[in-house]
């Protein structure tokens, strides 16, 4: 039995040591997490020359690992709710280490497409896991700074997968190189992440939350959770996100290399600015603004984050726009898109936790992020990639069909599923202040 972290008797007096040590070392797996997802999508045109695949195959093939993500998520999110966390995302980090692995060293493409299913089977535990564990060691008014650092490993693993997997590719003269490097840290890291102490769950919420906490042998029905209102919202808000952050992450790449022209090495460095250097700014601008909208009232913070959202929808518009002279245009405002649209990753797991009871937390995360990976991480780049093809086979030009194709495409659903996303965050704020007070209740834990 893992010993808590904190006791309810001494939160106030508990190190700040041990949340900053367990915060950052939960950032780390969870750069490792972005950088091994990431690696397809840089090395993807070497993948695609190596087995002959269309766009429709690209986006399955980058698909498979968030499509098993949405389907292990909520059982390993409930599971997250009834045995120490440490573990489950300790142990998730460990699997998908050795699937990525086994990805540079399989050679048929149903073996690289195996290894990316069981990449999806790890990573669904992590976030759960996690995103529990980090709301059970800040208050909700420091929750969003706090994940906005834990989710740096977004924009960071992705930066370092576009800036470095396309020269370890030509150095090494093998798009697999960089799959079998990756592998090696976060093996060591999931031994670290098994060693963390179990906070006590509820540990960083207010006393009369914890005070009418159900009894451990009580069974929480996993459907209470769709009484929560406001999660309805916030399902709608991270799969739009989801569309439009999976079909970037897949698709810029090619985009830049066929549209563009860029070679693979700076179609990475343009790639990894957008998506990884303003992704960085988007999180910790966007913690601190959340934050401080979280302390004038709780529906503040979605609000922000829907406005954000929207204003992702105009500039990726403008971005993705772009006509072939004017790389300037897409490197600007798809930038500022990215960077808005980040934000709302510093609002998710803060919101969840602002209305759902620490011992479901974890499920209801699962929940969040099973619907998100199924209708928008696994649908965006098949979505995207069929509409490419679907452009492309009507194009007149036979030598700019694929290019345009893809750039039309991204720039069609890209903004649209931003708007979908702002969407969810404002129907999401009506219902949070009714929400927050129903967990609040002794008749919620009835």
């Amino acid at each position: 039995m893992t010993r808590p972290l904190t006791k309810p008797s001494d939160r106030a007096s508990a190190p700040r040591s041990s949340a900053g040590y367990v915060l950052g070392l939960l950032f780390v797996g969870n750069l490792l997490n972005f950088y091994d997802r990431a690696l397809p999508s840089v090395v993807l045109e070497p993948i695609k020359d190596e087995f002959a695949l269309d766009d429709t195959q690209v986006g399955i093939l980058s698909s498979a690992f968030v499509l098993v993500a949405a389907l292990a998520g909520i059982p390993l999110g409930r599971l997250a709710d009834r045995v120490p966390r440490p573990a489950v995302a300790g142990w998730g980090l460990f699997v998908w280490s050795a699937f990525t692995a086994a990805g540079g060293l399989l050679t048929s493409f149903w073996g690289f497409f195996a290894s990316r299913v069981g990449v999806g089977i790890g990573e669904s535990s992590y976030a759960p896991a996690t995103g529990s564990l980090l709301s059970d060691l800040y208050p909700s008014e420091r929750r969003s700074r706090a994940h906005s650092l834990f989710m740096l490993g977004f924009p960071i693993g992705t930066l370092l997968a576009f800036l470095t997997a396309g020269g370890l590719t030509v150095a090494f003269d093998s798009w697999r190189a960089p799959f079998l490097i990756a592998s090696v840290p976060g093996i060591v890291v999931a031994l670290l992440v098994l060693r963390i102490r179990e906070p006590e769950r509820g540990a960083a919420d207010p006393a009369r939350l914890t005070a009418h906490a159900p009894r451990e042998d009580r069974k929480i029905p996993f459907l209470a959770l769709m009484k929560v209102r406001s999660m309805y919202g916030m399902l709608i808000a991270f799969a739009g996100y989801n569309f439009a952050a999976y079909a970037i992450g897949t698709f810029l790449t090619p985009v830049l290399q066929r549209y563009h022209g860029l070679s693979l090495v700076d179609a990475g460095v343009v790639g990894g600015v957008v998506v990884g250097v303003t992704g960085l700014v988007g999180l910790l601008a966007g913690g601190r603004v959340l934050d401080r909208a979280a302390k004038k009232s709780p529906e503040a913070r979605v609000r922000v984050a829907a406005v954000s959202l929207a204003g992702a929808a105009v500039f990726s518009f403008a971005g993705l726009a772009a006509g072939q002279g004017a790389l300037w245009q897409l490197g600007v405002f798809l930038s500022l898109g990215y960077l808005l649209g980040i934000v709302y990753l510093a609002a998710a797991v803060p919101v969840v936790a602002d209305v759902i009871r620490p011992e479901q937390r974890s499920g209801a995360l699962g929940l969040l992020f099973a619907v998100g990976y199924l209708l928008g991480g696994a649908g965006g780049p098949v979505f995207v990639g069929v509409l490419s093809d679907h452009l492309a086979a009507d194009s007149a030009s036979a030598v700019e069909a694929s290019a345009h194709g893809l750039r039309t495409a991204m720039t069609i659903t890209v903004p649209l599923a931003f708007a979908v996303a702002a969407a969810g965050m404002s129907i999401a704020s009506r219902h949070v202040r009714a929400d927050r007070h129903s967990m609040f209740s002794k008749e919620a834990t009835e």
